[in-house]
């Protein structure tokens, strides 16, 4: 599985797991364990987010009926005025809409998009 593969997965998904979790982990961490709940746990999907960049913007979706439509997330590098890849993720959770725009933005970071992108050291 690649970056590619990876973020459909993501963003077909209706909730975090830990098939999902695994996923993340053998394609961006070459599997090393124990495995965080990424797609589970807000403090495990900022493992995901690279190095020098942060959240924009996390909160939920109004459905313009009185609810909420699920989640998004934006993360953004600082020093940079424009980003020139999506940066953001939506999902049915935090975690999950973290994930979606942490791999999107790996994505957009690597040289080719089926190579492998190195792990950031933490948040």
């Amino acid at each position: 599985m690649d970056l590619v593969k990876l973020l459909a997965l993501l963003q077909g998904a209706h909730e975090g797991s830990e098939y999902l979790d695994y996923a993340i982990q053998r394609v961006l961490f070459r599997m090393t364990k124990p495995v965080p709940p990424y797609t589970r746990s807000l403090d495990a999907a900022l493992l995901l987010v690279p190095d020098g960049w942060t959240i924009h913007r996390l909160g939920e979706l109004s459905n313009c009926r009185g609810g909420t439509s699920g989640w998004i997330a934006e993360i953004f590098q600082p020093a940079d005025a424009l980003i020139a890849f999506p940066s953001e993720g939506t999902a049915a959770s935090a975690a999950l809409a973290l994930c979606i725009a942490a791999v999107r933005t790996r994505l957009g970071l690597a040289p080719h998009a089926d190579e492998p992108v190195e792990a950031s050291s933490g948040t």
